[in-house]
This record gives C-alpha cells, structure tokens and sequence, in this order.
C-alpha cells in the first residue's frame, strides 16, 4: 500500500495522506481485508525524498521512460523547488522499491493500523496502534527505512539512466 501518513504528518490535512484522505473507506477495506501487507507511508517518502541535482540528471537520460516520467513528474519537481526544497518527494518509486526489492528493507515494523472515517479534524488519518494495545491484528509492515543507495541506484536504472 502506498499511502497514509503513520505519525500524522499529512500531506493534504493536517494528519491525513493525500491518497488515503480522499477515500478513506476504500483505505478502510483495504487494512481490512488482508492478511499481512506492507505500507509505505508519505513520512517514509519524506525520509527517503530525491535530490533534485540527481533525479535532473537521471531524467536528462534520452530515453522514453525519462522522458514520460520527467513529464508526469514536472509540475511536482517544479513546486518543489519552487518551495525552496532540496528533494523531491515521491511516493511511487519507494513503494515499487520496497514490493519489488524487498531486501532492501533496513528497517520496518508490524502493527495494526486503521483508518479515521468520522473524525472533524482527522478524517482520513491513518490510526497506528504503536504499543500494540488495541488487541487487533497486526497487518501492517510499515516501512521505517530502506536502504538509500539501494533505492536511488533502482530509480537511477529505471529511467534508463
């Protein structure tokens, strides 16, 4: 699952994920209805975010996936300069990492999480049960830290680079 923000440093509300925010209940369904799944969240993203002098340079490679991806990635990369910040955050490629890589997990955790579906101020939170209290299953393996050159070397020959 790409998604969610697990200590409530949201994206577009204050504690919610862009993703899960918009459709909490299909999120809700989701927590629910499997097993085991793995989660990267949007802090993970932030923790894990690209330099722009390296992913301009990986998208300056002539190839088509750089080209399609410097496309559908412009206005975002663009904002986050703009923004003054140093990386660009991006959630895809660090989910695709971990489920396509997953020895690349350096550090990850295994708790029950759910979904905020009524809350005023947090509709759409992701609800993670830290200390293991609630008695729920444990579904979720959300994704602390993954291994950075690991994942920036995926992405750097992902784009043909």
């Amino acid at each position: 699952v790409m998604g969610g923000a697990v200590n409530g440093r949201g994206n577009t509300s204050v504690p919610s994920e862009f993703n899960l925010m918009f459709d909490p209940e299909a999120a809700h369904v989701v927590f629910e209805a499997f097993e085991r799944f793995d989660l990267a969240d949007w802090e993970a993203t932030l923790a894990h975010a690209l330099p722009h002098e390296a992913l301009d340079a990986w998208l300056a490679a002539d190839t088509p996936r750089a080209r399609f991806y410097a496309a559908i990635s412009r206005q975002s990369r663009e904002g986050s300069k703009q923004r003054g910040r140093r990386d660009w955050a991006s959630a895809d490629p660090l989910a695709m990492a971990m489920a396509l890589e997953p020895e690349g997990v350096l550090e990850a955790e295994r708790h029950a999480v759910a979904m905020e579906l009524t809350g005023a101020h947090t509709r759409g939170a992701t609800v993670v049960d830290w200390l293991d209290r609630s008695g729920a299953p444990a579904r979720a393996r959300i994704l602390l830290r993954y291994d950075r050159a690991r994942f920036h070397e995926r992405l750097r020959r992902a784009l043909g680079a």
